[in-house]
């Protein structure tokens, strides 16, 4: 009996040896293409690219393009079924857009019992999750949020016309100096704008899809970017996230509005790149009406065209591992939505800590088809409205006539309600 446990013991050792080895090799002389926007997301993939190589036996080619130009890249490959891009990080607002031509998730999450609990819930239903079923594991989140000087600002404002005031207080041209460093290109303010417009209780449309952005919480929000750029550098209307950071980090402006984890918050205490060290900090932006603000999430997803499903869904489990998670934030302040990140006492007792709170209260845009065409449509009128070129109510009409056209071109599939809307509606119940 003790000779034949040895044998047995002996053969499950060889066996589960055997099976590491062949592990890789099953890979062995595959290549798989991945694809992300140009940032920090994509230099954690090349990071990341020498440890899966050795892992897998395969090759890896890491492939960015810039935000600007990322959606019509993808869209091209998922619609051809050309199949160039074999895993695609994707912005959560396309998820319902791409949904069609990606593969579903959930055979290979039940076959390896990969645990999609530790993920936050809300965030997880932003990006990723579309209609009921996983397309994509969430890699990379925040909250819209800003950036304030802790030396000038005591008291956050809670409401968009406190923001202005203090904006206000704070703009002194002569000294090059002013209450707000905003990223006013059309390309990258809408999103800022909607920001405004739900927190003021505002919305693009109705559950089904009935648009309302002729409004008075439209109006208002409309106004208040108008106004926003009596304090802000002559020059902002032009300005992207680099003009942004720089600005704040020189300490040229008493807030910072362009996505400060990606850029502030890796050199705001960095002597060699700021002028602001140790005086600035993470805030939420004004709570007004709802305390909603916009989600940016990124998923991770395979190419249903892709000829390497199981080596792209290899790459998402170990690009979306704890211990990757946790790496990336080390080297690349890349904000995790796995829970166990945040609960870290280091996570808790950092700059970052009040973005937790947020992640349970921020909402995208819509994340069906139409989407992306709304949102660019409705960038231009606010940019529009903001440089002089339409009155308010002809940026109101204009915006309410590209949201409704939007829909015409993608109608929402039937059943599909527009979740936005109904998550703006519980908000304005609990505050009142």
């Amino acid at each position: 009996m003790k000779k034949y446990f040895v044998l047995v013991l002996v053969f499950l050792m060889f066996t589960f040896i055997f099976s590491l080895s062949t592990a890789a090799a099953d890979f062995d002389g595959q290549k798989l293409n991945v694809l992300y926007m140009s940032s920090v997301y994509a230099d954690a993939a090349r990071e990341m690219k020498s440890e899966f190589e050795e892992k897998t036996g395969a090759t890896v080619e890491i492939i960015d393009f810039p935000y600007s130009t990322l959606h019509e890249k993808i869209l091209l490959d998922l619609t051809s079924g050309t199949g160039s891009y074999d895993v695609i990080s994707n912005a959560c607002q396309w998820d319902g857009e791409f949904a069609p031509y990606l593969e579903s998730l959930e055979p290979y999450i039940e076959k390896d019992n990969y645990d999609t609990s530790d993920f936050i819930q809300n965030v997880f239903e932003n990006a990723g999750i579309w209609n009921d079923t996983i397309y994509g594991i969430p890699h990379a989140t925040t909250p819209y949020v800003m950036a304030y000087r802790t030396d000038l600002v005591d008291e956050l404002p809670q409401t968009w016309d406190e923001y202005l005031e203090i904006a206000k207080k704070y703009t002194d041209p002569e000294n090059d100096m002013y209450g707000v460093a905003t990223p006013a290109a059309k390309s990258q303010f809408g999103s800022l704008f909607f920001t405004r417009l739900f927190s003021m209780g505002g919305s693009w449309a109705d559950e089904d899809w009935n648009v309302t952005f002729d409004s008075e919480e439209t109006r208002r929000a409309l106004k208040h970017v108008k106004e926003l750029l009596n304090y802000a550098d002559p020059a902002a209307m032009s300005w992207g996230l680099d003009e942004v950071n720089n600005a704040f980090l020189n300490g040229n402006a008493v807030f910072s509005e362009a996505w400060p984890t990606l850029g502030i918050m890796q050199n705001g205490d960095n002597p060699d790149k700021s002028e602001i060290v140790g005086k600035w900090a993470l805030a939420e932006f004004p709570n007004d009406k709802t305390g909603l603000t916009n989600l940016s999430g990124w998923d991770i997803t395979i190419n249903k065209s892709s000829d390497n499903k199981e080596l792209a869904w290899e790459w998402i489990k170990m690009y979306t591992s704890k211990e990757k998670q946790k790496e990336f934030f080390d080297k690349f302040q890349i904000i995790s939505p796995r829970k166990s990140f945040w609960e870290q006492d280091k996570i808790k007792n950092s700059e970052i800590a009040p973005l937790r709170e947020a992640l349970n209260k921020s909402i995208q845009w819509w994340r069906i088809p139409a989407g992306n065409e709304a949102k660019t449509n409705l960038s231009n009128a606010v940019s529009s409205y903001m440089a002089g070129q339409m009155t308010l109510e002809q940026s109101v009409q204009y915006g309410e006539m590209v949201l409704e056209e939007a829909l015409m071109n993608n109608p929402p599939r039937a059943g599909v309600k527009n979740k936005n809307y109904l998550i703006l509606q519980e908000q304005l119940k609990k505050n009142n």
